[in-house]
Formats: structure tokens, sequence, C-alpha cells
């Protein structure tokens, strides 16, 4: 079983425990949300293993030393670029969510451009290092921070105000027909392989089917975890109610005999470099992507231009999107997401078959 490749899998299903997608399948919990969480499972994991096995068929490459000798230039740039703004805004997103949630439940005193540039300060630190220390860091990490969110997990699961029943009211409206907003929301937790684009430089050996059965069993539970204990804490009604669910929920449980009695402060506090290893992989791979693209791909300068790219949206972004609006945008680019991850899997898929052909 190959660790790098989930550390990248289960890094995704991890961050979006506590930001987006809970909302939005919430939302959609008696419109099809619970179908399409269904569905999500079968087609998030055909997606990962076509992707995946094809890639790997080019061990310790990322996509430009793959597509380095493709005769048409324009297209390749035109693919590396298109890939490279789907994962740039992937990071952004999740930081523009993730500082909202400090300004709110952390500091709200602090203005949102401080704790934007100090993450940006730590996110540009790490994105400029080899690939293969990025991917140490987020063992590193995982490492430290996953056996206590799973232990806040099981306390979700054990609690004594955790209402089945509530659940089990969601779960009767499982044969509506699927939302698809809830559909295209599910489907980004299984999207963690999809950063083999640049880290499959560091993957070594064939993946095994171990590794894929794995990825089902950890999504299956991640998303019914994501979607249904907050439900089971606030009511299939009351849980509505909540901009980030899950917060809420982790400041509903108690850990009597711990040092840090509430739960939310370490729930937080485990997500802060959760979120920051979360967003640094995805412009990692976007500044990758970008690199590659051009003749000189170690320039100093355009790797400066580059930086001061992503600063500059990061900024407008801060500025002009409130929590509402960004909550809308999301759910479209959830949707605009998947149908172009569909795309350029089964694309790549057909075209790495024939070049080995």
């Amino acid at each position: 079983m190959n660790r790098y490749y989930l550390y990248l899998v289960v890094l995704n299903m991890i961050i979006n425990v506590i930001i987006f997608i809970p909302k939005v399948l919430i939302e959609y919990r008696f419109k099809g949300a619970v179908m399409g969480v269904i569905l999500a499972i079968p087609v998030g994991i055909v997606l990962s293993y076509l992707y995946s096995t094809a890639i790997n068929q080019f061990p310790e490459q990322g996509l430009p030393e793959i597509l380095s000798n493709t005769k048409k230039r324009w297209l390749r740039t035109i693919h590396l670029s298109s890939v490279q703004l789907v994962w740039f805004s992937a990071g952004l997103i999740t930081l523009m969510g993730f500082i909202d949630i400090l300004e709110r439940f952390v500091n709200p005193e602090m203005p949102k451009l401080l704790l934007l540039s100090i993450y940006l300060g730590a996110i540009f630190l790490i994105i400029q290092m080899p690939t293969e220390r990025v991917m140490y860091l987020l063992e590193i990490v995982l490492f430290l921070n996953t056996p206590l969110i799973l232990f806040i997990i099981f306390k979700a699961y054990t609690n004594d105000y955790l209402n089945w029943d509530s659940i089990l009211e969601v779960g009767t409206h499982m044969f509506q027909w699927p939302s698809l907003k809830a559909f295209a929301a599910a489907t980004y937790c299984f999207s963690g392989y999809g950063n083999l684009i640049i880290f499959n430089r560091v993957i070594k050996g064939k993946l095994k089917v171990w590794n894929f059965m794995m990825v089902a069993v950890l999504g299956f539970i991640n998303l019914f975890t994501t979607f249904l204990i907050p439900i089971g804490f606030h009511g299939s009604d009351g849980a509505q109610e909540y901009l980030y669910p899950w917060i809420s929920t982790a400041d509903s449980m108690r850990l009597v005999y711990s040092p840090i009695e509430r739960v939310i402060f370490l729930f937080l506090m485990f997500f802060m470099s959760i979120s920051l290893i979360s967003i640094s992989i995805h412009w990692h791979v976007s500044l990758e992507l970008l690199k590659g693209t051009f003749k000189k791909p170690d320039s100093k300068k355009k790797t400066w231009i580059i930086l001061s790219v992503f600063t500059g949206l990061s900024i407008l972004g801060i500025i002009y999107l409130n929590t509402i609006l960004l909550f809308k945008l999301v759910v479209y680019w959830f949707i605009i997401r998947v149908v172009f991850e569909i795309l350029v899997v089964f694309i790549f898929f057909i075209w790495v078959r024939r070049k080995l052909a």
C-alpha cells in the first residue's frame, strides 16, 4: 500500500469536514443529498482509479514532464493552464473559508487582511520547497493531527446527545432524485488523487488495488460522518441554521477529564495546520504547473510574479467576497469542477492508453 497516495486523498477528505461540504449536503438533505452522496462514492472511486493508474504508468514524473514531448505546445500550455487554474481556485476557496472561520470563532478583533498576510507568509514558504519536502511536511502534519481528529469523531459517534432518530429521518429521503449540487460537493472528497499531477514525482512503484479499497472505505465513512453527525446533534431541521455545522457540532461536545474541556478549541487548532498544508498542496501543484509551461521553469523572477498574482487574487477575494457570496460561488464551483474533472480524467486515461499501446 502506497502511503503517499493515501496521504493526498485523506488530506482532502479531512479538510472538507469543516468548511463547505457539510453546509451544502445539509441544505439538500431532503432534496436528494442522500442519493447524491451514495452515487458520489462509486463515481469518486472510479475517477480515482482511472486517473491514478494512468499517471502511475509514468513513474516519478509529474504532468509537465509527461507532456514535455508533446508536439503541439499550444495544446500542452492550455491543458496545464486550465488544470492549474482549478487547483489554484481550490486552494483559494479553502483559504477564504478558513480565514472567515478564524475571524468569526478565534479572533474577531483581528482584521482579515492581517490574518491573510500571516497565512500567505507560511504558504509561500511551503509551496516553493521541492515536492518531496512538501510531501514530508504533509506526512508530519497528518501524523500529529489525524489521531486527535479521529478521537473527536469517535467522541461524536458515542456522544449521548447524538440523536439517531434525526439521522434516520434524513435517511428516509434516500430515494429522492439526486441533487446535482450535493453530488458535485460529495465527489470533491475523493479529488485528492488529482494532486498526483505533481506528486507522482514522489510515488515509487505501482499503486495496488488495496489503495483504492482503502479510499472507498475512508470515503464512505468520511462522507456520512460529514453529512450526518451535525444532523444527529442539531436535528434534521436545526442543522440547516448553522453556517459551519461541524464547528457548531464540535462546540456541542465536552471532554470532561481533559485540560481543555471545550472540543471546539482543539478542533480549530487541529484544522489550522490541516488547512495550511491543504492550501499549500493545492498551490504547490498550481505553481509547479505554471512553472512547467515556461522555457525556464526555475526562473526566480517568474516565480515571484506568480506569487504576486496569488497574493493579489487572495486580497481581492478577502475584500469583495462576504461569507454568503462565497458559499454561493463555491456551490457552482463544485459543479464546474466535477464536469472538468470527469472530462480531464477520461481524456487523460484514453490518451495514456493510446500512447502506450
